[in-house]
């Protein structure tokens, strides 16, 4: 299917609904394969170690968390506004001042 045909015949809140449940799929489930991956890993790893009773197969399922916008440092205004003229000037490709 095309994205023009997705577009028409898909609501636009219906494609909100499934951006955010692919988030939520992308972020907050772990998976069969996720398993398999994992005791793979954990044998791998018991046959290097001195006691492999203690490697656990959770030590081995990784967790994926989404960055929170409130956790980003804030920038200063000078900080913005030099990299939005870095950004601009790269763009348009003017050349670089001599120091």
């Amino acid at each position: 299917m095309s994205v023009q045909r997705a577009q028409f015949e898909i609501p636009s809140t219906e494609f909100v609904d499934w951006i955010v449940y692919l988030e939520d799929e992308e972020t907050n489930r772990v998976h069969r394969e996720d398993y398999y991956l994992a005791n793979i890993a954990a044998e791998i790893r018991r046959s290097y170690v001195k006691d492999p009773a203690k490697v656990r197969l959770e030590s081995f399922l990784m967790k994926f968390t989404k960055k929170d916008e409130s956790e980003k440092p804030k920038m200063t205004k000078k900080e913005r506004t030099k990299r939005a003229k870095t950004f601009w000037m790269t763009l348009l490709k003017f050349p670089k001042k001599k120091k």
